[in-house]
């Protein structure tokens, strides 16, 4: 039976097998139907009551089994001992028990030195085992294997050799074993169960009372006797005692003779990295602020750490660590101590900064980073003094500036790195810049502690490189220019009030601020021109950082504004640097625009050939189907936008005469547009997914202008002379989609400029839009009803009640698309998450209408017939307790239809029906009694609604608001339909009367009070 499993395994886990197989056993599964028998054996094997039993036997016989045979018969015990240890009697327990030690007496006892060669046990097997013994440990300790330590330890004695006081193989599975009770028992990362905790801390407690003391003296015999002769047993003994310190008696480890032993380990090339990792658990040993505090002054760790090696770069990470967790800590302890405690671990504080600084400023940046957290302590620490005491002290003040110090030039990038400029970066280049991040949330602190002492450095260092590179311009290497750069940016991030560049006399500039000087030096001494790619992409950065600058030195335009415009930003050679000016020069623009007046023509004139749009399908693969939207904002298109939008931004500069504005924008858009006929002459006699790209990015374009356009008065038309220009814009784009409907790139992009030529235009576009929205919902996708029902939300709250003849066309079939995707089923998660977004959206959709006055849509003669269907999808997504945000603005759309409609209908004296000022809907008060007050009471009293939940709260907070609403539209009416149909007898009145006489407010904490009762 053995051998069967052993095939059974080693077939499984064949050439032919899925290559899954060779890590889980117990979730084989496969499609070779020989191998799937062989997987099914072995399941039942595992699953059989007996299973267990030959699994024992297969593991502990000899000659051994094939490792793999081993490991699943290792699996399944180990799935006895987990989940069926109660299905065992007493002497099969035992069986297990002694069958396992007789296997640790014979593989790791008398193997050593018996001249019986068994062979060395695989790590992963050796581990596995520690883990199995382990497993069965806990289950049997202390009550019935109250000597299991004591076993080990006598075995560690037996049959050593060489005059070895312990036997080296048993040492090594004896400390596994420790680190899996540890793993299991001990280790707060792993989740517990009730039960588990409870005997976890049985555990623990018995191990504390009697066997820890009897380790802790076996790891200092085995540390002796290892360090030399076998590292690598001395390192596992240093990590199991560092694993254990968190949760024994700390001086079990921490007297004269263990710290004299560890700290000569610090000495030993092969064992310091394991003793200070060691150290460090010992330092971070919860205890109390007053004890933690001792144990530092005992362990006297700045003392040894003044004399270690700092050569062996990966021993000093570790050392850096180490310093890392005694700093954290005594800041802890200064944080809760008194005052005298205070100054005690103050003290010690001051002996690590040196340190700090030490490993803060190290070349390598693993060693920096280690001590991070030290340092964010450490400025807490100031923080919270100065507010105490309401300064700093001297020698502080000079370790914040010798910290400031070490923190900018660890900004500088290596000696090493040469900036390419591309967007590849390697992964030291990545680290470096997340590195740099991490270091401004310290540079910002030290701002935040002494904004004198910080502007002061600052100051002197960026105006130090600035004056030197503009003496001798090849004189300042590019990293140390870059760095005062970005030290200048970083400066105005950390600066959180109103930046200030000049101070000024009776409205007169008499001098400028410290930014001012340095934003100055750095016009002025031509920067930009250096010749290397960082250098100008910063200055374009600072520049749009300190915008307000050239507000009170406008002056200084013209020379920003060359500079983006020649080969050191917008026509840059370099992708990167020139895609991101693109950005930033819109920024610049935008943000200075009414400064710009005097310098549009020539800068139009100067990236009249960055306007050309030039579609790329070299990175788009057109095999797999239609262009998608994102393919087509790729190949540098998506960053192109952001010239186009600059340019809407220049031509409507006000100080520009109406007449130039109009030229401008013919200059511009015209080109456009002869370009769109052009490509859709083209395309309709010579289809190519080329022609329909570049027609996308014309679209884009013109919308992208528009963006820079003011935006019209509301329900009025602008005046401006280029209005025809844009209407004519505007029929080139329907023309477009009404031909190429079909492409959802062209549909995306019509959708995107419409946005913008509806602001601008303002009621001139009303009548394109019945041919806009047709073209764009005829064969739209989820994922652009999810664009579009926002989009034509706008519209109704934007031109209303202009729209209303179109709203009032367009509803009905925008609800039946809207129905029919709806009721779809979904193929996937990622479309049931649209679905799902769709709902959402649809929802929002007919809750803007309501409140933006167009609900006489929904009640006109075209749109009535539908309106039942509608309100009962809302109150189906009301009652919907799966999707509670959508419940949610569900429950807010009947509230509205209450409100509007929910009056009753008034009769005149010759029985004429009347609607009362349009508020009152024939029909609609059998609808809100039958369905919209049933959900009321019905969704909250489900079982699935759980009042405690934060997102059902917000449901059931809408429901009082409706009930008061009805209320106050149909009086007694509502209140003795209530008593008929909806409350219990014993609570009808109490309930009226809460209706009738307590405020918004308090009835809804009754209501809520009432759906607690009725469901206890």
């Amino acid at each position: 039976m053995e051998e069967q499993v052993e095939q059974a395994v080693a077939f499984a886990l064949s050439p032919t097998a899925d290559q899954s197989l060779k890590n889980q056993v117990g979730s084989w599964k496969s499609k070779n139907p020989l191998v799937q028998l062989a997987i099914n054996f072995c399941d039942q094997v595992k699953a059989s009551p007996d299973g267990w039993h030959l699994c024992l036997s297969l593991f502990v016989r000899f000659p051994k089994s094939t490792p793999e045979a081993r490991l699943f018969a290792l699996q399944v015990l180990e799935d006895v001992m987990q989940n069926r240890f109660s299905s065992l009697n007493k002497s099969q327990v035992i069986q297990i028990q002694s069958t396992l030690m007789e296997f640790v007496k014979r593989e790791y006892v008398i193997g050593e030195g018996s001249g019986v060669d068994l062979g060395a046990e695989p790590l992963y097997l050796k581990n596995k085992f520690a883990h199995t013994l382990t497993l069965l440990f806990i289950q049997l300790y202390p009550s019935d294997w109250h000597n299991f330590f004591d076993q080990f330890l006598e075995l560690l004695l037996t049959n050593t050799v060489n005059g070895s006081k312990t036997n080296i193989r048993t040492v090594d599975i004896f400390l596994r074993i420790l680190m899996s009770i540890d793993e299991e028992v001990a280790n707060i990362v792993v989740p517990r169960g009730k039960d588990q905790a409870h005997r976890n801390t049985t555990i623990k407690d018995n191990m504390r009372s009697g066997d820890i003391q009897k380790l802790t003296s076996t790891w200092y015999e085995i540390l002796s006797d290892y360090r030399v002769r076998n590292p690598e047993i001395a390192e596992m003994c240093l990590k199991v005692i560092g694993l254990y310190i968190a949760w024994i008696d700390i001086n079990l480890i921490v007297n004269d003779a263990f710290i004299t032993l560890l700290y000569e380990l610090l000495s030993d090339t092969k064992l310091r990295i394991a003793a200070c990792e060691c150290l460090s658990e010992i330092v971070y040993k919860g205890m109390k602020p007053v004890d933690k505090l001792k144990l530092i002054e005992f362990l006297s760790l700045t003392n040894i750490m003044g004399n270690l090696d700092f050569t062996d770069i990966e021993f000093v990470e570790q050392i850096a660590k180490l310093t890392n967790v005694l700093g954290v800590e005594l800041c802890k302890i200064w944080e809760g101590a008194d005052s005298a405690t205070k100054t005690v671990a103050y003290n010690q504080i001051e002996l690590l900064l040196p340190f700090l600084l030490k490993f803060l400023a190290n070349e390598y940046d693993d060693v920096s980073c280690a001590v991070f957290s030290f340092v964010s302590s450490l400025q807490t620490f100031f923080k919270k003094q100065k507010r105490q005491v309401g300064s700093l002290t001297g020698a502080q003040l000079e370790f914040l500036d010798s910290l400031l110090k070490v923190i900018v030039i660890k900004m500088k990038y290596d000696d090493e790195t040469e900036w390419e400029g591309t967007e590849d970066e390697e992964v030291e280049e990545a680290e470096f810049l997340e590195m740099r991040k991490n270091l401004k949330t310290f540079f910002d602190a030290i701002f935040n502690i002494d904004e004198s002492l910080f502007t002061s450095y600052v100051h002197t260092a960026v105006i130090n490189t600035l004056e030197k590179y503009q003496m001798v311009e090849n004189s300042v290497d590019w990293r140390e220019l870059e760095l005062a750069l970005h030290v200048l940016l970083l400066y105005g991030e950390a600066y959180k009030g109103q930046l200030v560049f000049v101070m000024k006399h009776n409205n007169e500039i008499v001098a400028f601020t410290p930014l001012g000087q340095m934003v100055s030096r750095m016009i002025q001494c031509n920067v930009s021109t250096f010749q290397h790619p960082a250098i100008p992409l910063i200055f374009f950065e600072n520049v749009v950082r300190y915008y307000q600058f050239f507000e009170a030195q406008p002056e200084c335009i013209p020379t920003i504004l060359e500079a983006f415009v020649d080969s050191r930003g917008l026509h840059n050679s370099i992708l990167q640097i020139r895609t991101r000016s693109w950005y930033l020069f819109y920024r610049f623009v935008k943000l200075l625009k009414s400064r710009m007046g005097p310098y549009v023509e020539n800068v139009l004139t100067s990236i009249q050939d960055l306007l050309v749009i030039q579609a790329d399908l070299s990175s788009i693969d057109v095999s797999e189907g239609a262009i998608t939207r994102d393919q087509a904002m790729e190949g540098g298109f998506d960053d192109q936008i952001y010239l186009f939008e600059t340019v809407g931004t220049l031509i409507t500069v006000e100080s520009i005469p109406a007449e130039r504005q109009a030229e401008f924008a013919k200059i511009v858009i015209s080109p456009l547009l002869e370009d769109i006929e052009r490509n859709l002459t083209t395309e309709m006699s010579e289809p190519k997914d080329l022609n329909v790209l570049q027609l996308h990015h014309l679209i884009m374009a013109v919308g992208s202008i528009g963006k820079g356009f003011p935006e019209a008065p509301k329900n009025e038309a602008p005046n401006a002379q280029w209005v025809i220009l844009l209407k004519q814009s505007t029929e080139a784009i329907l023309v477009v989609l009404k031909a190429l409907s079909r492409f959802e790139i062209i549909r995306d992009a019509a959708r995107f400029a419409f946005a913008r030529l509806v602001n601008i235009l303002g009621v001139e576009v009303l009548p394109y839009l019945p041919e806009l929205i047709t073209g764009l919902l005829n064969e739209c996708q989820v994922s652009e009803l999810l664009d579009s029902l926002p989009f034509i939300g706008l519209l109704s709250y934007k031109f209303n009640p202009s729209i209303y003849d179109i709203l009032n066309e367009l509803i009905g079939p925008l609800i039946i698309k809207v129905f029919f995707v709806l009721n779809q089923t979904p193929s996937g998660t990622d479309e049931a998450m649209l679905l799902l977004n769709l709902r959402k959206a649809y929802l929002s959709f007919i809750l803007s209408l309501l409140n933006g006055g167009m609900d006489a849509v929904f009640v006109s003669d075209l749109n009535q017939p539908r309106l039942e269907n509608i309100l009962q999808s809302v109150v189906h997504y009301a009652s919907d307790l799966a999707d509670l945000p959508s419940a949610r603005t569900a429950f807010s759309i009947l509230s509205k239809t209450v409100t509007l409609w929910g009056s009753p209908i008034q009769t005149s004296t010759n029985n004429v029906v009347s609607v009362d000022s349009g508020r009152s809907l024939p029909g609609f008060e059998q609808f809100m009694y039958e369905h919209i007050l049933r959900i009321c009471f019905e969704v909250p009293m489900k079982r699935s609604f759980s009042i405690t939940d934060g997102q059902s709260v917000l449901v059931l907070n809408e429901i009082p608001g409706i009930l008061r609403t009805m209320y106050s539209q149909r009086g007694h009416e509502l209140l003795d339909y209530l008593r008929r149909v909806w409350l219990p007898q014993n609570l009808a009145d109490e309930f009226v009367q809460a209706l009738q006489q307590l405020d918004q407010k308090g009835f809804k904490t009754y209501f809520r009070t009432f759906i607690q009762r009725s469901k206890s």
